[in-house]
């Protein structure tokens, strides 16, 4: 996780780089800067909008049982809420999150721009958008055919936006003892 945050401000940096050397955010290129940026949000509705539509024609009601931490101000008080739901639910309900936070950033990057006048964040924003969408599950299982196994499981973790990945908790602890344990007895009985 902390390498895709390094590979993420990498990506960046170099972005940032070329821009300054070719002057790609100059005031004259604002026209093909707008038309690049709204091309690439087009396709990520599209590509959202292509996947509700093989994600309701699947109808997979393959059940699934999973505990939902909501984060909040007091984690600590609340116990995670039970939810039972079908994979075909659950990828509609991950297809509108990802909907929301496509339109949500559109509004945020067109503030910047037609309020404030920056040019970078449309280039930025241009490029690094294939990259967000390439890092998400659904993309992964329903457009390139991965198989939903592993880290494609269902329930998929949230994206840390920071990169930082999250302590383990004192159960996943012990559940990777235990499964350490099994490994040496294993390999001692084949010994």
């Amino acid at each position: 996780m902390a390498t895709a945050a390094l590979a993420n401000m990498a990506l960046v940096f170099g972005l940032v780089q070329i821009a300054n050397k070719y002057e790609l955010d100059a005031p004259e290129n604002t026209d093909i800067l707008r038309i690049s940026y709204a091309s690439v949000q087009l396709f990520s509705l599209a590509l959202i909008a292509y996947m509700y539509l093989k994600v309701t024609k699947k109808n997979d009601q393959t059940e699934l049982i999973y505990k939902d931490a909501k984060p909040s101000f007091n984690a600590a008080d609340q116990e995670p809420e039970l939810i039972k739901t079908n994979f075909r639910d659950y990828d509609v309900s991950q297809l509108k999150s990802l909907a929301f936070q496509t339109v949500l950033g559109v509004v945020i990057i067109a503030v910047m721009h037609f309020k404030y006048g920056y040019l970078r964040p449309l280039l930025l924003q241009s490029v690094l958008a294939f990259k967000t969408l390439y890092g998400v599950p659904l993309i992964k299982v329903h457009i390139l055919g991965f198989p939903a196994t592993g880290e494609l499981q269902r329930p998929w973790k949230a994206p840390n936006p920071l990169g930082i990945e999250e302590p383990a908790t004192a159960k996943e602890v012990k559940k990777e003892e235990k499964k350490q344990e099994k490994k040496k007895i294993s390999s001692k009985k084949h010994d």
